[in-house]
């Protein structure tokens, strides 16, 4: 988490610098001067290569670790979720760790969103819940414990009470 605010904030102080060029590159000093169309255009081109290859930087780092299109495995557990105002009912709360789990989500009245929390309260992984639109989650959870989840789609004022848990068993 330290990494995170360090780059945090070292982005904040690049864009804080960025902002002082250009400012200043605007003040009515810097207007005396002949505009330079070409070296403009050279920056601007300059700029956009830097931005595309931070983007693609940033997709190389994350992309591993997204659990989109997770093949279903022949073994997997399946459990059936469904949510209404203001909870979530499982078929099966109990979960083996280390074995696929495939939720089969759907909602009874609202949107909802079903995000799951490991045991130490981090953020696993989420999905949308829509009314007439199942969808599944396919997550491979190897820590045994209890998992928190909880709804991240605002659903209603009892929305801060949509939280539930199931247990990973070894």
């Amino acid at each position: 988490m330290v990494v995170f605010n360090l780059i945090y904030v070292g982005l904040c102080a690049i864009g804080l610098v960025i902002f002082a060029v250009i400012f200043r590159s605007t003040r009515a000093s810097q207007r005396e001067r002949p505009l330079d169309i070409a070296g403009w255009k050279r920056r601007e081109n300059v700029w956009f290569a830097v931005v595309c290859v931070a983007l693609a930087g940033a997709l190389a780092a994350t992309i591993v670790k997204t659990p989109w299109n997770a093949a279903a495995q022949a073994d997997r557990q399946v459990i059936d979720v469904v949510a209404a105002q203001y909870g979530f009912t499982f078929s099966d709360a109990t979960i083996e760790a280390g074995r696929q789990v495939e939720f089969r989500l759907t909602a009874n009245d609202v949107n909802h969103a079903f995000a799951i929390y490991d045991p130490d309260g981090t953020f696993v992984t989420q999905a949308q819940m829509m009314p007439g639109w199942p969808s599944s989650l396919r997550v491979t959870l190897d820590e045994p414990g209890t998992y928190a989840v909880r709804c991240f789609e605002y659903c209603g004022v009892g929305h801060h009470q949509m939280v539930t848990t199931f247990e990973v068993v070894p």
